[in-house]
């Protein structure tokens, strides 16, 4: 039976996931399933594809769109509900940072080598929920397929950490290594593209585009002057492609559901906005700082241009921020980067409000200091819940699109994809810790795959549920690390 839904309850569900979301992006998918789906019963498995789909090409944050789209009830409290337990620890290390900063930040690294295993066990059973367990050899095949070739376009660059770290090899930068967004925009252009059509002249044309594609945007560079013409061939060719369907199949339409717009996206994206401005407003009048409208405007333009994720959002913070003069260069790089990367939930999120806190210490102090680093968080959190919504009414107007439906379908395979390069690189960070105190690399590797065999065995064995199993695995880490170290 599904649990009544109250406003408590979903800031409760939205903070523990929140509290526990090591990893970011798409590695939160699993956690939001696991509470909306399947405990909670707050959602159906299509509404959650759809929701998935619309967040992975919002701007900014992948997790706070999912919470300001899931359900438009309960929009705003499970957005906020979600990006605060990261920040407000974050804000708590750097307040205290000269009288436990180190030692803080030495056992949340502790912590985080538990709680990355919560997160690769989390990960095997997204994939094997959304792929290995398919129906029928044919979808099962099929599917698998599509997550090993978004495995090898994303994970280039963490293969090559892995390599470094298990040979001291210097790999030169591979040749694919694309972000969540770019992917992305590949699986929609092929799926728009090829729609239902067998036409092999047709799914060829698709494939080299997306190849060219993919190389344009990877690391090594190659085509990246022609990144911007691909994209605007692939749109207009998308388009072509869906106007000739129609024409053609203009005498067999069927008949189809009329749009129907919610209101409450509306009233949810104006909220948002005004609940941002209100919150800039407050700050500014108690601190008589001008300077929190130029910290304003660049949460809002950096945060409205980051696709792909939070390494995509290092450079262009580090753009917006750094070479600006806002905030001195190397404290971005110790107390901002440094840390920002072990807090739960979004680096984004985490990163403004770093930013927001150390310029409002340094100008006014500690009090004016946290306003500003929660003003980092309610902006960020705003932008992404306007874009996320932008896109949420236009999905909705194509709902009855046969080519909407494939994306839905075959979204999931792309985004376990995504996990396993993610899963990949958390489990090099995990280990990355253990290398610190002085483990060989390969006991730190097993001894990381080995905590996440044991959260596998208990939860086939006595059925724990996922709060009990996370603490098992934090403790655990933080005991043994702090006797080894």
């Amino acid at each position: 039976m599904p649990e009544k839904e109250t406003f408590l309850r979903v800031a409760l569900s939205f903070f523990k996931i929140g509290a526990f979301g090591f990893g970011g992006g798409a590695a939160l998918l699993p956690l939001f399933e696991r509470e909306l789906v399947e405990n909670r019963q707050w959602m159906d498995k299509q509404r959650f594809e759809v929701t998935a789909a619309i967040s992975s090409i919002s701007p900014a944050s992948l997790p706070v769109a999912f919470c300001a789209i899931w359900n438009p009830r309960y929009a705003l409290i499970s957005a906020f509900a979600y990006a605060l337990p990261g920040p407000l620890i974050y804000l708590a290390l750097l307040t205290g940072f000269s009288y436990i900063g180190e030692v803080g930040t030495t056992y949340l690294q502790y912590l985080s080598v538990g709680l990355i295993a919560f997160v690769l066990f989390l990960i095997y059973r997204f994939v094997k929920k959304n792929v290995i367990s398919e129906e029928g050899a044919t979808i099962r095949s099929r599917c698998f397929l599509i997550m090993i070739t978004a495995f090898l376009l994303t994970g280039g660059t963490v293969l090559r950490k892995l390599g470094s770290l298990l040979f001291g090899l210097e790999a030169s930068t591979p040749l694919l290594s694309i972000n969540m967004l770019t992917l992305m925009l590949i699986t929609f252009f092929i799926i728009i593209f090829v729609g239902h059509s067998l036409s092999k002249v047709r799914g060829g044309v698709a494939l080299a585009l997306s190849a060219l594609y993919a190389l344009a945007n990877g690391k090594t560079g190659i085509l990246q002057q022609w990144s911007t013409p691909l994209l605007v061939a692939m749109i207009v060719l998308a388009g072509v492609s869906v106007l000739f369907d129609v024409i053609r199949k203009r005498g067999e339409r069927s008949e189809r559901q009329p749009f129907t717009f919610e209101p409450r996206l509306l009233k949810n994206l104006l909220l948002f906005v005004v609940v941002a401005v209100l919150f800039a407003s407050g700050v500014y009048l108690f601190s008589q700082d001008a300077n929190v409208w130029d910290f304003s405007a660049k949460v809002i333009t950096s945060s409205l241009t980051s696709f792909g994720g939070g390494e995509v959002y290092i450079g262009i913070s580090q753009a917006t921020f750094v070479q600006s003069g806002f905030i001195p260069e190397h404290l971005y790089n110790t107390q901002i980067i440094g840390i920002a990367n072990t807090m739960p939930g979004p680096i984004l999120v985490s990163i403004v409000t770093g930013v927001g806190y150390l310029y409002g210490s340094a100008a006014h102090g500690v009090g004016v200091g946290w306003l500003f680093g929660l003003l980092g968080i309610v902006l960020a959190v705003m932008i992404t819940a306007v874009g996320a919504i932008v896109l949420s009414i236009f999905f909705e107007a194509l709902k009855e699109s046969h080519r909407l439906r494939m994306i839905i379908r075959y979204i999931m395979p792309v985004v376990c994809g995504m996990l396993l390069s993610i899963a990949l690189s958390l489990l090099v960070q995990a280990s990355s810790v253990l290398v610190g105190v002085g483990a060989p690399v390969l006991l730190a590797l097993a001894a990381v795959l080995a905590l996440f065999g044991a959260l596998l065995f208990l939860h086939r064995t006595f059925h724990l549920n996922d709060l009990v199993l996370v603490l098992l695995s934090g403790i655990v880490a933080v005991a043994v690390l702090s006797i080894v170290a």
